[in-house]
C-alpha cells in the first residue's frame, strides 16, 4: 500500500517516513500543501496522511481539493491535528477524510489505524475486481465466454491453476470448457466420469465448498498431483438456485494465497460464473431450437435456405460449383399406415442419423418436411454429390428394421442439381430443378438418383 505523508513539521515527518516504512509501506512525503496535491495525482496513493495546520494551504482545502479531483478522488485522507475538539474533527470529516488522528499520537495506534484502513483498502480492491469480473463476462455468446472467463478469471482468483467443468447428471460425466492448465489439449472432448475425481464427486453430491489443505494426506490422495507446486486443491460448486450446473477447481498458489482463503469472496465469485454461464447455455439452446427440427435433431428449413443463400453468394463470388440433393422416403405414408406413426418418427430420426455419417462438416442437412430432406454440399460438383447420395440410397436400402416383431426394409430417392446445371441462374432455380429431379426419380421407379 501506498502512503503520502504529509506534514509541515521536517522532523515529525522525518520521523513518520521511518516508522511507516518500517511496517512495510510504501512512503512519499511533502512539506507542502500544493506539492502534496501534485504528488496524489503523480502517484495516485492509496492513503494520505495529511497535517491540518499547515501554511499557505490547510489540510482541509488540501482534502477538498483532492476530493474534487476525478483523478484523485477516491484517495482516503486521514487527518493529523493537535486540535482535539470537536468542530475540528466534524469539519475535517465534512470535507471528505476517512479518518482522523489526534496529536500526539502513539505509533502503535496509527498502526493500527493503517492496519484497519489496509483491511478495508483490500477488500474495496476485491469488490472493484469483483464488478469488473463481471462486467467482462457479461456475453451470451458461449466461446466468447469461456474465453473472456479464462483471460480475467486470476483478477478475483489468486490461483496457480484454475479448470471448469460442466456437469451432466444423466450421464454422471463433467466436461471442462475452461482452464489454464497447457496440458489439457482437446478441452471439448474431455470427459470425466464422476466417480473418478473425488473432490468434484463431493462437490457435485454435497453442493458444498471442498477445501483441502494437505492433499497427499488426505482421502483424495487417488488423484494424481505432480503438476501442482503446493497441497492445496480447492473444488467450488457452480449453483444456480438449487440446480449445479459445474464445478470450479482451484489448485495450488505459489503466493500463499490458500493459507486464509475468503470462501465468501469465491462462492460470490462462482456466482457471478454461474449466472454468466446458464445465460449462455440458455441462450445457445435458445439459439438451437431456433433453427433446429425437434424430432430429427437436423437444422430446419428456414435455416437452411440461410446457409443456401451464404453458399450461392460465395460460390458466385469464387465461381465454385455448389450441389444441393432433395430426398424423400418412399412409401413412407405405407410406413405410418402399417405400423404406426411412432415407428414413422424413428424411421425419419435413423434415415437422418444415417445420411449425417455420409457427410462432411461443411455440408448441411435440414429437415425440408414430412419425409424430405434437403441438403448442400458446398464445393462439390453434382456427379460427386450424385455419388454421395447413391451411398446413401444403398445403405437405406440395405438396413433392415425391426417394430413390433416385424423385419422391413425402406428405400429412398434422390434428385441432384448444381450451380453449373442448365437453367440455374438464381438460389431459386436450383431449388426448383432439384426438386423436379426428385419428382422424376419418384416417377421413375423410387430407389433411384437422378441427376
Amino acid at each position: 500500500m501506498k502512503i503520502l505523508l504529509v506534514d509541515d513539521e521536517a522532523d515529525i515527518l522525518t520521523s513518520m517516513e521511518t516508522a511507516v516504512s518500517g511496517e512495510g509501506y510504501e512512503v512519499i512525503s511533502t512539506t507542502d500543501g500544493w506539492q502534496a496535491l501534485e504528488l496524489a495525482r503523480q502517484q495516485r496513493p492509496d492513503l494520505i496522511l495529511l497535517d491540518v495546520m499547515m501554511p499557505g494551504m490547510d489540510g482541509y482545502e488540501v482534502c477538498k481539493k483532492i476530493k474534487q479531483d476525478p483523478l484523485t478522488e477516491n484517495i482516503s485522507v486521514v487527518f493529523l491535528s493537535a486540535r482535539d475538539i470537536t468542530m475540528s474533527k466534524v469539519e475535517g470529516l465534512d470535507s471528505g477524510a476517512y479518518d482522523y488522528i489526534t496529536k500526539p499520537f502513539h505509533y502503535a495506534e496509527l498502526f493500527a489505524r493503517l492496519r484497519s484502513f489496509q483491511r478495508e483498502h483490500e477488500y474495496r480492491q476485491k469488490i472493484t475486481a469483483m464488478m469488473e469480473f463481471s462486467r467482462s463476462i457479461n456475453i451470451l455468446e458461449f466461446d466468447e465466454l469461456v474465453s473472456r472467463i479464462e483471460k480475467n478469471i486470476k483478477t478475483i482468483f489468486q490461483s496457480d491453476f484454475f479448470s471448469i467443468f460442466l456437469w451432466d447428471p444423466e450421464s454422471r460425466k463433467v466436461r471442462l470448457i475452461a482452464n489454464n492448465r497447457h496440458d489439457f489439449d482437446d478441452t471439448v472432448s474431455m470427459e470425466i466420469p464422476i466417480e473418478s475425481t473425488p473432490i468434484m464427486e463431493e462437490v457435485v453430491s454435497t453442493g458444498k465448498i471442498v477445501y483441502v489443505r494437505d492433499f497427499c494426506k488426505s482421502r483424495y490422495q487417488t488423484e494424481k498431483r505432480d503438476k501442482y507446486r503446493d497441497d492445496y486443491a480447492l473444488g467450488i460448486p457452480l449453483l444456480m438456485g438449487d440446480k449445479l450446473i459445474g464445478v470450479l477447481n482451484l489448485n495450488g498458489n505459489s503466493t500463499g494465497f490458500f493459507n486464509t482463503p475468503d470462501l465468501t469472496y469465491m462462492m460470490l465469485g462462482s456466482e457471478h460464473i454461474t449466472s454468466a454461464l446458464s445465460n449462455s447455455l440458455q441462450y445457445r439452446w435458445i439459439q438451437e431450437m431456433a433453427i433446429t427440427d425437434p424430432l430429427t435433431g437436423l437444422f430446419n428449413r428456414r435455416y437452411f435456405f440461410e446457409r443456401l443463400n451464404m453458399e450461392w453468394a460465395r460460390s458466385q463470388r469464387y465461381k465454385t460449383k455448389m450441389s444441393v440433393m432433395m430426398s424423400d422416403i418412399d412409401f413412407f405414408k405405407k410406413v405410418n399406415d402399417t405400423y404406426g406413426h411412432i415407428c414413422g418418427d424413428m424411421i425419419l430420426t435413423k434415415t437422418a442419423q444415417m445420411m449425417g455419417k455420409h457427410l462432411r462438416k461443411i455440408d448441411v442437412i435440414a429437415r425440408y418436411g414430412g419425409e424430405e430432406f434437403i441438403l448442400l454440399l458446398p464445393e462439390t460438383p453434382k456427379k460427386d454429390a450424385a455419388m454421395v447420395a447413391d451411398r446413401m440410397r444403398r445403405d437405406m436400402e440395405s438396413t433392415v428394421y425391426e417394430w413390433e416383431g416385424q423385419k422391413f426394409s425402406v428405400t429412398i430417392s434422390f434428385g441432384v442439381e448444381d450451380t453449373s446445371g442448365d437453367g440455374v441462374a438464381t438460389v431459386d432455380d436450383i431449388i426448383r430443378l432439384v426438386d423436379e429431379k426428385l419428382y422424376k426419380a419418384k416417377e421413375s421407379g423410387r430407389n433411384r438418383v437422378i441427376v
